[in-house]
C-alpha cells in the first residue's frame, strides 16, 4: 500500500494492543522512544467500529504534538490482528524475518488518505502453532542485543520458545505453562494448599521454586510429567514440609521445570528471556540453576521490534 506522505521524516506511533492492555509509544524514525502511555482497554469488549476511535483519542497527545501536517502511520501488533481484532491479518509462515513481516502487514481502509494504519500479522510454524506479538518482540530482542542466531522464551499465560537463525524465526513452541499454574492453583485441590492473595501472584520463595524446577527435572529423565507431580504439593502441604506460600513456589517451579524439561536446553547455552520483571525473575533463576546463561529484556523489545519492521515498510509498500 503506497503511502500518502514521506513517513520517514515524521514519526510514527507504535502500539501493542494485545488481549488485556493497551500500549502506544510515540517513536522517531530511528527508533528513539518520545512518549509512551498504557491503558487496561484490551482488545476484548470493542466492536469493530469502536477500535479506530479509541485509538486516535488515546494517542491524541501524540498526534497534537509530534505527527504534523502531512500524514499519521500507525504501527500495531499483538491480538488486534486477529478475527476478533481491528482487522484479522494472515499469519505468516515460518521462515520468516522482519521484512516478510513488513511484506505482510495488513493495512486498515480508514478512509483517510492522512491515517494509516497498518497491523503486523502473526507468525505460523507450519499448522502446528501460531503467535501474535511476540514475533516482534523477538524482532526488537535481537535489535537491541545485535544477534541474528539464538533461543529465546517469552513466559507468560502461553509461553513460546523461539529459535532465531539468521534473523529469521525459524521454529518456536508453545507452552500453556502459565495458564495450567492458574488452573490448578485456582481450580483444583492444590487451591486449598496455597495462600489466597487474590489477583496478586504469591512472593517468591526461591528455595522452594527451585525444589520444584528439580523434581521436574528429575521426572523427565525417569518418563513421568507434571501430571505425576503436581499432586505432591497437595501431600508436602498435608505433612508440612510446605507452608502456602512456599507450596505456592513450589508449583510454580513443577510448571516453569516441566517446559523447560522438555526444552532439553544444553549446559552452557544460552537463551534470551523477554517478559515483565516478575516472570525473568522466574525464568532467570531456573535456567541459571540449570547451568543455561540468560540474557534479559523487558517492555522495550515490543518498541525495537516494531521499529525493525518500521524499518522495511518502505520496500514493502
Amino acid at each position: 500500500m503506497p503511502l500518502a506522505f514521506e513517513y520517514k521524516t515524521l514519526p510514527f506511533i507504535a502500539v501493542d494492543w494485545g488481549t488485556s492492555s493497551f500500549r502506544a509509544a510515540l517513536m522517531t524514525p530511528d527508533g528513539i522512544v518520545l512518549d509512551e502511555l498504557t491503558s487496561q482497554r484490551g482488545i476484548l469488549g470493542f466492536r469493530p467500529d469502536e477500535f479506530v476511535p479509541y485509538l486516535l483519542a488515546t494517542c491524541e497527545r501524540f498526534i497534537k504534538n509530534e505527527v504534523v501536517a502531512g500524514g499519521k502511520l500507525f504501527l500495531l501488533s499483538g491480538m488486534v490482528g486477529s478475527k476478533n481484532g481491528l482487522l484479522e491479518v494472515p499469519y505468516c509462515p515460518c521462515p520468516a524475518t522482519a521484512s516478510d513481516i513488513a511484506a505482510a502487514l495488513g493495512w486498515v481502509d480508514t478512509g483517510d488518505a492522512d491515517l494509516n494504519i497498518a497491523i503486523v500479522p502473526g507468525v505460523r510454524n507450519g499448522f502446528d502453532d501460531v503467535m501474535r506479538g511476540e514475533e516482534t518482540q523477538v524482532f526488537g530482542a535481537a535489535a537491541v542485543l545485535g544477534v541474528h542466531d539464538a533461543t529465546l522464551v517469552l513466559p507468560g499465560t502461553h509461553s513460546k520458545w523461539v529459535q532465531l537463525a539468521g534473523g529469521a524465526i525459524t521454529q518456536f513452541n508453545t507452552f500453556m505453562t502459565g495458564e495450567f499454574y492458574a488452573l490448578l492453583a485456582q481450580h483444583s485441590i492444590l487451591a486449598k494448599s496455597l495462600p489466597d492473595v487474590g489477583e496478586k501472584p504469591a512472593s517468591l520463595d526461591k528455595s522452594t521454586f527451585l525444589q520444584g524446577i528439580d523434581r521436574a527435572q528429575k521426572s523427565s529423565v525417569s518418563g513421568q510429567s507434571l501430571l505425576g507431580n503436581a499432586f505432591s504439593t497437595r501431600v508436602k502441604s498435608l505433612f508440612n514440609e510446605l507452608q502456602p506460600a512456599q507450596a505456592a513456589s513450589y508449583l510454580s517451579g513443577l510448571v516453569i521445570g516441566d517446559e523447560l524439561a522438555a526444552m532439553r536446553l544444553q549446559t552452557g547455552s544460552q537463551v534470551i528471556v523477554i517478559g515483565s520483571p516478575t516472570l525473568c525473575e522466574r525464568y532467570n533463576l531456573a535456567l541459571s540453576h540449570l547451568g543455561v546463561q540468560t540474557r534479559a529484556l523487558g517492555n522495550q523489545a515490543a518498541w525495537a521490534g516494531l521499529h525493525s519492521i518500521y524499518s522495511q515498510i518502505s520496500t514493502s509498500a
